[in-house]
């Protein structure tokens, strides 16, 4: 039984500090993060500051709150800039929601934004003949290559030796997006070994489709201003971490 039924996760929807749902885990906004560490760091009790966000702790998990308190503490950095306290993320990743209402996230390491791939990672990966397709934020493996790494890994290789062996470099790649792809692969290879398209349900697709653009509706456009602004803001705080 799913934690969250679909009427409950579109009311929760409704709350500022959640950006979006992956299956059952709640997808909390970059701004919620940064409110968090910022009010640890002025004595506030994690159940309190969620309470005090409209976040029922019994409901979320008091197992899932302490890691996130757990994570996020490693993942930011309190700074004084011109005078003012403010959260500072200096590694792992913060979500956001593109275009299609799909989730994204924005790599951070050592107070730094990770590019995107540049026109020569570009050029070097669509040379590969296991990339089907690669553009500045995506790319898509041959459902060759994903049999191929499948049955490699269950020989007990490593996922970045594999990706090397069939001439794709992990730092070209990436190596969240390679421990990503991993994840995704083992899930899709218990149901579909073959990663045959042929076994989608066109309704349930389209059904999909469907969410997706709820999704947008209800909260892209309410939150996408928010998102950019955090982005700017963000980018102002690491410059002024770098300046101190």
């Amino acid at each position: 039984m799913s934690k969250f039924t679909n009427k409950r996760k579109k009311e929760l929807l409704k709350n500022k500090y959640i950006l979006t749902f992956s299956k059952d885990h709640i997808i909390y906004t970059e701004e919620f993060r940064k409110k968090v560490i910022m009010d640890l760091s002025n004595g506030k009790r994690i159940l309190d500051i969620f309470k005090n966000c409209g976040l029922n702790p019994n409901e979320i998990g008091l197992s899932s709150i302490k890691a996130n308190k757990h994570n996020w503490s490693k993942e930011f950095k309190i700074i004084n800039n011109n005078g003012k306290r403010q959260a500072v993320r200096i590694k792992g990743a913060y979500p956001i929601l593109n275009n299609e209402g799909r989730i994204k996230y924005v790599t951070v390491e050592n107070g730094k934004l990770v590019d995107d791939y540049t026109d020569d990672q570009i050029k070097e990966l669509s040379q590969n003949k296991y990339v089907e397709f690669v553009s500045k934020d995506k790319i898509i493996f041959t459902k060759e290559f994903k049999i191929l790494f499948m049955n490699e890994f269950k020989k007990g290789k490593g996922n970045f030796q594999i990706f090397s062996e069939f001439g794709l470099n992990p730092l070209t790649v990436g190596k969240r997006r390679i421990k990503t792809c991993t994840r995704n692969w083992k899930k899709q290879a218990e149901h579909n070994p073959t990663f045959s398209k042929s076994n989608y349900n066109p309704i349930h697709k389209e059904t999909n489709e469907e969410k997706k653009k709820r999704l947008e509706n209800i909260k892209y456009l309410q939150k996408r201003i928010n998102q950019l602004e955090m982005e700017n803001e963000f980018l102002k705080k690491v410059s002024a971490l770098r300046k101190g």
